[in-house]
């Protein structure tokens, strides 16, 4: 697939979204087949060669699941301003 094939003026953003996530995916599926990639899964940093097992490389830190989990339910949400004194 080529950019000519991405840019369409009567597309409209979500079939422009699709394309791009089916050529992300082509891109990775490629590259896993020929070398090792790098990829995130349920906040561990993985590492896998082609005909190999995954590995953890590092494991990120600093990322709430469970509020992230209940966030992800929600269409919108609401944030507060709230002023926190140093004193």
């Amino acid at each position: 697939m080529s950019t000519v094939d991405l840019i369409d003026e009567d597309d409209n953003e979500s079939g422009i979204a699709a394309k791009a996530a089916n050529v992300l995916r082509d891109r990775f599926i490629a590259a896993a087949q020929s070398g090792t990639v790098l990829y995130v899964k349920n906040d561990n940093l993985m590492s896998k060669m082609p005909d190999g097992v995954p590995i953890v490389v590092k494991h990120l830190e600093g990322r709430n699941p469970d509020l992230a989990y209940r966030f992800a339910g929600r269409r919108t949400f609401k944030i507060k301003k709230r002023k926190i004194n140093s004193n």
